[in-house]
């Protein structure tokens, strides 16, 4: 899995969490009418911010790959397959209890599953990432011809006199 893919998919892996966890998922308890006497609406049915806070981790770990070096992502996706495993988490938990009245509990079991299989399977494969160092210059490697372009006033100054650079 390259770089790239692992960004997108991670991406599209915390847009689902996203989309599953705005959803409401429970039905506010409804009062008992008194006769004569209406009952007003009951509570808006809501979720628990830790759902959306997930999907963000997921998302922004996502992002934060393709800055990061190799023990940064390491971190990251961890962090990752643990936002993905505790959205499962809380799947499960209004799953079980009684007053879900939908399949989207189910539903985020099996998304905050996937998203953290997929979140440890980029753990995994991005040890084998290349890094480029087109930026870095190593100092051990130039040679002492070579300093005069690195500086970007002698390698100017270079290019003026006609000599190749490369």
């Amino acid at each position: 899995m390259t770089r790239s893919r692992a960004v997108i998919a991670l991406l599209a892996a915390a847009a689902v969490l996203w989309m599953i966890g705005s959803q409401p998922w429970f039905q506010a308890v409804e009062t008992a009418e008194l006769t004569g006497v209406s009952a007003g609406p009951g509570e808006a049915p809501q979720n628990s911010p830790v759902l959306l806070a997930c999907a963000g981790i997921v998302a922004v770990s996502g992002l934060l790959l393709t800055l990061l070096k190799r023990i940064g992502r390491w971190i990251i996706t961890a962090c990752a397959a643990l936002a993905g495993f505790g959205y499962a988490f809380i799947g499960l938990t209004a799953a079980v209890s009684s007053t879900a009245t939908t399949n989207l509990p189910i539903f985020g079991i099996i998304a905050g599953l996937a998203a953290g299989a997929l979140a440890v399977w980029v753990l995994l494969r991005s040890g084998s990432w290349q890094t480029t160092a087109r930026f870095e210059a190593d100092a051990s490697e130039t040679g002492a011809e070579d300093d005069e372009y690195l500086d970007p006033t002698r390698a100017w100054d270079a290019l003026s006199r006609g000599e190749d650079p490369s």
